[in-house]
């Protein structure tokens, strides 16, 4: 469990190496909590944390880095990368956000005295890691490049963190199964990202309650998971902020703001709730299917269809956040005989540095 503090330093420490002496940049930072426990479970996805920063740049290229130029070049945001069929306008003016984040998540089955997952059961595996961002904004799209970099495994202090939790917090049973979790395996991901806003909500800015919305499509390629995915999010509320949640830990996607096209919000209060839903088609996922350069005999078939729907409520004071959602998804291996569902808590806090 000391790693942890110490990967959050380093997180913190090379996300202030972006920032440019001589300017203040806005920049968010959020904490987010997943657990099995605001469901009133204890299995499948059980837990997930993850602490980023999310930092404006200048759109000034030459004062990128060489990873932020990488990222710039995925995005397609200057004519090149997957992503340049679906060009900003040349007359739309591009914001750019840098984000790094420390993340893990924990999956375990049901039954805690089991030394190795029951059939039907979610077999144990954990995941740490970091991830660099970089998106690209415009009025009315808004896209993501995210490397993430981490292990699965022994490394990943998954058994030492719920062991903590159970513990310290919850008082559960301890699991007693962790010596069959998913082998360690150094993992690297590549997550891309495209959402376009729903410019036919526009007409509701004058309503008592405003609606807006975006769709989304993106994939993941690497050892960690390799998918692609549609979707779509909605928001219902008063004085609707400019900044879109991501109410779940989701590798390749922070908290950030979206688009450019919101004027200044009248009130610094704002109170809505949000839904969403999302399907997968998934070709791997290590913490089911298993690692590629090692066997595991605890390994499952991962679905090679999903999908999930995602709701909550949010509130915002000033520059201060706060929102709670579930999540409930289909079966994500073959033979699962009970679906995951799990809440999520974020708390996120904007300023200038």
């Amino acid at each position: 469990m000391r790693i942890l503090p110490s990967l959050c330093a380093v997180a913190l420490t090379c996300a202030s190496l972006t920032a440019s002496p001589e300017t203040s940049q806005p920049y968010t930072l959020s904490v987010q909590w997943d657990n099995d426990l605001f469901a009133g479970t204890d299995e499948g996805y059980t837990n997930g944390a993850r602490i980023a920063l999310t930092r404006s740049l200048p759109e000034d290229s030459e004062q990128h880095n060489r990873l932020q130029q990488l990222l710039r070049r995925l995005t397609g945001s200057n004519a090149q990368g997957p992503f340049n069929a679906l060009r900003f306008p040349e007359a739309e003016a591009f914001r750019f956000q840098y984000g790094i984040g420390l993340s893990q998540l924990m999956f375990t089955p049901r039954d805690a005295e089991a030394l190795t997952p029951p059939r039907g059961e979610r077999p144990y595996a954990a995941w740490s890691g970091l991830e660099f961002s970089l998106q690209v904004s415009g009025d009315h799209s808004a896209s993501t490049a995210t490397l993430s970099i981490g292990t699965t495994g022994r490394l990943s202090y998954g058994q030492d963190l719920q062991n903590w939790i159970h513990e310290n917090v919850s008082g559960s049973p301890l699991f007693k199964g962790w010596d069959s979790q998913a082998p360690g395996e150094l993992t690297l991901n590549l997550h891309l990202d495209h959402k376009r806003r729903i410019q036919q909500l526009d007409a509701t800015a004058d309503w008592p309650l405003q609606v807006d919305g975006f769709t989304e499509w993106g994939t993941a390629l690497g050892n960690f998971r390799t998918d692609v995915y549609l979707g779509t999010h909605f928001r219902v509320g008063k004085n609707l902020p400019n900044s879109h949640l991501t109410p779940r830990v989701q590798l390749g996607s922070f908290t950030e703001t979206l688009f450019n096209h919101q004027s200044e919000l009248p009130s610094a209060f704002s109170l809505y709730g949000f839904f969403g839903v999302r399907g997968y088609g998934v070709l791997h996922d290590i913490t089911l299917d298993g690692p590629l350069a090692r066997s595991w005999s605890e390994s499952v078939n991962s679905e090679p269809w999903q999908g999930e729907i995602s709701f909550g409520l949010a509130a915002r004071y000033d520059s201060l956040e706060l929102s709670f959602s579930r999540t409930l998804r289909t079966d994500e291996f073959s033979g699962q005989d009970k679906r995951s569902s799990f809440g999520s808590i974020l708390l996120r806090l904007k300023g200038h540095f």
